[in-house]
């Protein structure tokens, strides 16, 4: 397999962060990936005749996806570029994935992003609720804290608590984990919907 520029046919062997940028910044093409055999075709002038196909547009994007997937404003950029030179239907279900993609990130941010109780915020990512459940788990037995137990606060103060309380924060982390979980699934189904891009727009992860 190569890849190969769709402005110019240049070839290459391999596909970099360097060299997505280029296309994205520089040259303002799209990268196709097509097999080794693939003849490529140019003009008397060395003029590349575009005849890239669809599918091969598809797959440089699929790969382009992976060399980006730490950098989404780079992705943005080439996927606009994408969508000039593609399809209706294949720029609508790509944008439905980044769409979804981008549901997944506010959900995770959401749930992560702490939660209130005592009028304090508590961290909330997953290795904080696994902490608190061991903590709870291992209190249970006991059925008490000790005495002059705190749990610290996102802005690092102690806070004293209870066996209960410490239940209760486990479920207020537990119902949003379950509320933003629904409210990403039925945003996903809305994006599965919908038959253009100006509809697949209007859809938003709101609070």
């Amino acid at each position: 397999m190569k890849y190969v520029s769709k402005r110019n046919g240049m070839a290459y062997l391999s596909l970099n962060y360097e060299t997505i940028c280029f296309h994205v910044k520089d040259l303002k093409s799209a990268i196709a990936l097509i097999n080794d055999d693939r003849i490529l075709k140019f003009n008397e002038m060395h003029d590349f005749i575009d005849d890239i196909t669809q599918e091969e547009l598809n797959k440089g994007l699929e790969a382009v996806k992976e060399v980006l997937a730490n950098d989404g404003e780079l992705l943005k950029e080439y996927f606009a570029m994408f969508k000039e030179v593609s399809t209706q239907e294949a720029s609508l279900k790509y944008a439905k994935e980044f769409k979804k993609d981008e549901i997944d990130k506010a959900r995770d941010l959401v749930i992560e992003g702490g939660v209130s109780y005592k009028d304090k915020i508590f961290q909330s990512a997953v290795k904080d609720r696994n902490l608190l459940t061991s903590t709870v788990s291992l209190f249970a037995i006991t059925k008490q804290v000790p005495e002059g137990f705190v749990w610290i606060a996102k802005d690092n103060t102690a806070i004293p608590f209870t066996l209960e309380e410490l239940i209760e924060l486990g479920s207020i982390m537990a119902n949003s984990v379950n509320t933003n979980t629904i409210k990403a699934r039925n945003l996903k189904d809305k994006i599965e919907q919908v038959k253009t891009l100006e509809e697949l727009e209007s859809i938003v992860w709101s609070d």
